[in-house]
């Protein structure tokens, strides 16, 4: 876009209405700052924020997956760095969300197993090349029943999350068990909160 061209209010702005998800959304990555951030409507904010969320998929996106073939990986780190590169580029409103929807859809897919392909109907078999498939350690089922009690810890008769942390420390005394071994954390909650363990096993 030329340097002197005149950009309209429309695509300098970006108002969420009463929708808070987008908000809601970049509390839960990034912390407070973007407490309240709903009320932030310039574009160059927004652009920035999703930036920013492209970074951490590029900085965590091969931590997190597992076996991954050379040219699956460089089809999702390519679709990542591009929009990144294509975004900071772009001034407009409706350009940067046109990058971004189809980055985003372009990555459901290539996570998924395989990049978008043309067929007849709505089905696609996806894991042509590959298979997703997740799986869970013990270690790693543990961190997720201590965030939920952590969480949930009046549900589970539990003033906050530190008190919550201090029974799991007493059990583990009184039943000379290791504090630092995960499984025991999944025996304390299988034990004493089998509702919450049958949740997430």
């Amino acid at each position: 876009m030329p340097s002197n061209t005149v950009i309209s209010e429309d695509q300098k702005n970006f108002r969420q209405g009463h929708h808070l998800r987008l908000e809601r959304f970049a509390e839960q990555l990034f912390g407070e700052k973007y407490w309240k951030s709903a009320n932030t409507q310039s574009i160059l904010f927004w652009k920035k924020f999703y930036i920013d969320v492209f970074e951490v998929l590029d900085s965590s996106v091969f931590q997190s997956i597992g076996a991954v073939d050379e040219h699956h990986r460089n089809a999702i780190q390519k679709e990542i760095s591009q929009f990144s590169e294509r975004a900071k580029e772009l001034k407009l409103k409706d350009e940067i969300h046109s990058e971004l929807i189809a980055s985003l859809f372009r990555l459901n897919f290539l996570l998924l197993g395989r990049e978008p392909y043309k067929a007849r109907g709505k089905q696609r078999e996806l894991s042509t090349f590959r298979t997703l498939t997740y799986s869970q350690t013990e270690e790693q089922l543990s961190w997720l029943l201590q965030g939920h009690i952590q969480r949930n810890a009046q549900q589970h008769g539990f003033v906050d999350s530190f008190e919550a942390d201090y029974a799991f420390l007493e059990w583990c005394v009184e039943n000379k068990r290791k504090r630092g071994d995960r499984s025991n954390y999944v025996d304390w909650v299988r034990l004493k909160y089998p509702d919450t363990y049958f949740k997430y096993k």
